[in-house]
Parts: structure tokens; C-alpha cells; sequence
């Protein structure tokens, strides 16, 4: 079945299922650089609070493989092909990869908020052009990954946030 056909029976025009998908696999191109950074952390990170972050990492990068998936499948449902290899990723992706090295939390809170940042200022870009359109399923999809994204800018924030007895007591 040809893409335009898929398309045109779910509703979809098939210009726009094409701009989507172009769009979809810079996402999945960030997103499998994200799961990389956040396994190398995991693996290397050190200092204090070393048990509390490799725990949340795992749990981390393990939520970003759903989203790997449906994002992937998301591509397939479209009529297209997901980027599916490491040169098309790196390629493809605008976020930029981390060497295997011993990393700090700060370090790794630091590049976790800057990258689920950037990731949620890309959807929200794409986003755009998706509700000029009647696609629920993406617009859905969106806002479940935007959730997940500034959820955790906002804990790694709030664990580099330092603040002295004096500023809480003025509030």
C-alpha cells in the first residue's frame, strides 16, 4: 500500500504525513542520542548522591526506549521509514553526544536539562504545524512527551537550585 493511500484513508493529507515524518526523525535521532548520554551517565556517574542518580537514570532512559518505540512506530503508521542506525542518528540529531568518562551529578543534571530542554523547544516547534491540522494522535502524543521532559527540567533543576536559610525565610 503506497504511503499517500495510508494517508489519505486515515485522514491525513499526505504532504503533511511527509513534513511529520522529517520532523519525527530528528526527534528519534535526539532521542536515541538522550538514551546514549543518559546509559553512559548511569554507567559513570560518581560522587554523593551516586546511588539516588544511577537509579533515576535507569529509570530515565529507560522511559525514553518507550518513547523510542512509539515514536518509531508512530513513523511506521505514517507510511515511512524510522531513522534505525547510529550514523543516521548522529547524523540527524541536533543534540550532541557525551564521551565515556567519570561525570558528577551536577555534571549530569546540567546536561540532562539542557538536553530535555532543547528536545521540548523542538516539539513545541513541530508542534506548531501539527495542530493546523486535525491529527489528535500526534497532538496527543506530543503532549505526553512534553509532560515527561519538563517534569524532569524541573527535578534536575530543583536539585541544582541552591538556596540559603535567609531566602526561604523572606517568603
Amino acid at each position: 500500500m503506497s504511503r499517500e493511500l495510508r494517508a489519505a484513508l486515515t485522514g491525513l493529507d499526505p504532504q503533511y504525513a511527509k513534513r511529520l515524518t522529517d520532523a519525527l526523525n530528528i526527534y528519534l535521532a535526539n532521542l536515541h542520542v538522550v538514551s546514549a548520554k543518559l546509559r553512559n551517565f548511569h554507567w559513570n556517574v560518581v560522587g554523593v548522591d551516586f546511588i539516588d542518580f544511577h537509579e533515576k537514570l535507569q529509570e530515565l532512559y529507560e522511559e525514553v526506549a518507550l518513547e523510542i518505540d512509539r515514536i518509531a512506530e508512530r513513523i511506521k503508521m505514517l507510511g515511512f521509514f524510522p531513522l534505525a542506525s547510529m550514523h543516521e542518528f548522529v547524523r540527524y540529531a541536533t543534540l550532541e553526544e557525551a564521551p565515556s568518562c567519570p561525570y558528577n551529578t551536577s555534571t549530569i543534571a546540567y546536561a540532562v536539562v539542557n538536553d530535555f530542554a532543547a528536545t521540548a523547544r523542538y516539539l513545541r516547534e513541530v508542534d506548531k504545524f501539527v495542530r493546523e491540522t486535525t491529527d489528535e494522535f500526534t497532538i496527543n502524543l506530543f503532549g505526553d512527551a512534553l509532560g515527561f521532559l519538563e517534569k524532569h527540567v524541573w527535578f534536575f533543576t530543583a536539585y541544582l537550585e541552591r538556596m540559603d536559610c535567609s531566602d526561604s525565610q523572606k517568603r
